[in-house]
């Protein structure tokens, strides 16, 4: 079957039902996106939350590439090598500014490919919405995954 790219714009209801909670906000921002003509706006959950932000709304691709990042950073986070230290530093806060502008280009991808894969407004809304489970969990996750990836080294014979 060929791109939809005639295809008319999902509807309202169907987009509303696959982002759940703060859909005015999330249709208001692609509005302004569109009426710009940027393919990218200001978000500040998923700058400040950014992993966190994805688990919340589903994103699992981005959640996931964010954690390993997270991960990985934290045996490098040693604040006995300074040089270090702010490099990995300025790598996290440019990755936030990164999620921060672009997350609401990622999300408007996601939610518009559930609308297209959904039958209706009930699929849709099972489909995407928000999973507070998946954000309290990705902490936990992360915290756990962080602690253990920290005594690496230690474990190594290098800390």
């Amino acid at each position: 079957m060929p791109e939809t790219s005639d295809a008319a714009p999902p509807n309202e209801e169907q987009l509303r039902a696959a982002i759940g909670p703060r859909a005015d906000y999330y249709l208001r921002h692609w509005a302004a996106m569109d009426a710009k003509g940027k393919s990218y706006d200001w978000n500040w959950a998923a700058c400040f939350l950014n992993v966190f932000w994805f688990a919340y709304r589903k994103m699992w691709g981005p959640m996931i590439a964010m954690g390993l990042v997270y991960v990985v950073a934290s045996p490098l986070l040693d604040p006995t090598n300074r040089l270090l230290l702010k490099i990995v530093a300025a790598v996290l806060i440019g990755l936030s500014f990164v999620t921060g502008s672009f997350g609401n280009r990622l999300y408007r991808a996601r939610v518009t490919r559930i609308v297209a894969e959904s039958a209706g407004s009930d699929e849709a809304a099972a489909r995407g919405g928000v999973s507070l489970a998946a954000a309290l969990g990705c902490v936990v996750g992360l915290t756990v995954l962080s602690a253990l990836a920290g005594m690496v080294p230690a474990l190594l014979g290098h800390g």
